[in-house]
């Protein structure tokens, strides 16, 4: 059971590498391609937005197929996106890669969430959540700093190169090695929105939409950030090193505390901890202390993320798949706005001001997490620790 967990965080290490390596690349892209920052961090945005609209009406339209046939193809598909990232030589022929990983990855990573739930008990659930997620983590542990460096030495395109051929790789191990998986109930694209009608649900979901754009103001453009203070490319890949470390203590940490002291006050303490991480990288005065921030913010950031999925399960029970599968909508939805706002922040303030901007979304997701708590507690679907 455990390497079958193992090989869905191998794909969830391809998307995650992927997804946030680019962060790392904007500035080489930048200067490659002849844009602006704020132009080639717009990669993101579309990215973003492709993912949060084309998972739910994907995932519907692929709701009869088999999970182990869903996540193989799926992974292809991203694989495609990638190598055509890699043979691009203009921006809009990168943007339309990024489109096609978004929908690849928009399809494998619901259907591992799920898989992963359904793969163990429920006393579980919440670790077997955090390993899948950790193949994130171990993306910006190994997979973001390695391939900021590989840019370094020879060329941006070689990155999404070797992220392709890893997602063939998992792919190929899913299909070796998984059990056939049945497909979930199907649910109509508009059954499925109707999930975002119930306020607790809708609550929950957009707490997920703050804290993702709260997380990626600040990451999509932390190149810059650093840039300031004088951080060279090498820097910033050890400090993108640094986050995922401690976001790899984050995601354990997370699934293990709400396995162990329940989600709601997991939560809590993850959003609390990411906006002072997030707000002190307005205040940097050296890069000692933005390490410091950066380590904070990956801890935070991902103790937050298996707690939430955690809770969403509890919420939903057996339309966890398709809640899951909005929660991921409404973090890349999170992701597309916070790329947006800052790079409009970057376009007419300064990086100085990201912080502040990202500390006040986080900030939301307290305040609308309460709200949910609430709705919760007065019995909207079922009372929670």
């Amino acid at each position: 059971m455990n390497y079958r967990i193992l090989a869905l965080a191998l794909g969830t290490f391809a998307v995650g590498t992927e997804g946030f390596m680019i962060a790392g690349l904007l500035p080489a892209l930048a200067q490659n391609l002849n844009v602006s920052l704020s132009a080639a961090g717009q990669l993101v945005t579309v990215f973003s937005i492709a993912y949060a609209l084309g998972s739910p009406i994907l995932t519907t339209m692929t709701g009869l197929a088999e999970r182990r046939q869903l996540l193989m193809w799926s992974l292809l598909l991203f694989s495609v996106g990638n190598f055509l990232c890699g043979l691009a030589s203009t921006y809009w022929v990168l943007l339309l890669g990024r489109i096609i990983t978004a929908a690849g990855a928009g399809l494998f990573a619901p259907s591992a969430n799920y898989t992963a739930a359904a793969l163990v008990d429920s006393d579980k659930r919440g670790r077997a959540l955090s390993i899948v997620i950790g193949g994130s983590t171990v993306a910006l542990i190994f997979g973001v700093p390695l391939g900021t460096w590989i840019a370094s030495l020879h060329d941006w395109r070689m990155t999404f190169w070797i992220v392709g051929f890893v997602s063939m790789f998992a792919a190929v191990v899913i299909r070796i090695f998984f059990p056939i998986i049945d497909a979930p109930a199907v649910v109509s694209l508009k059954d499925r929105l109707s999930f975002l009608r119930h306020p607790l649900i809708l609550s929950a979901l957009l707490t997920s939409l703050t804290w993702g754009i709260g997380v990626f103001i600040v990451y999509t453009y932390v190149s810059d950030i650093f840039g300031r203070l004088g951080g060279t490319g090498q820097t910033i890949s050890l400090m993108l090193f640094v986050a995922g470390i401690a976001s790899f203590f984050g995601v354990n940490f997370g699934g293990f505390s709400a396995d162990r002291f329940g989600s709601s006050r997991t939560i809590v303490l993850a959003l609390v901890l990411l906006l002072i991480a997030v707000t002190s990288l307005s205040i940097l005065h050296s890069l000692a202390f933005g390490f410091a921030a950066m380590a904070l913010w990956g801890f935070s950031g991902y103790t937050f993320n298996p707690a939430q999925q955690h809770r969403l399960i509890g919420l939903s029970g057996k339309n966890a798949g398709i809640v899951l599968s909005l929660h991921n909508s409404f973090i890349y939805l999170g992701s597309a706005l916070g790329s947006l706002i800052g790079g409009l922040v970057l376009k007419y303030g300064s990086a100085t001001e990201l912080g502040f901007v990202g500390g006040g979304s986080v900030f939301a997701a307290l305040l609308i997490f309460g709200v949910s708590y609430r709705l919760a507690k007065g019995g909207s679907l079922q009372s929670e620790k």
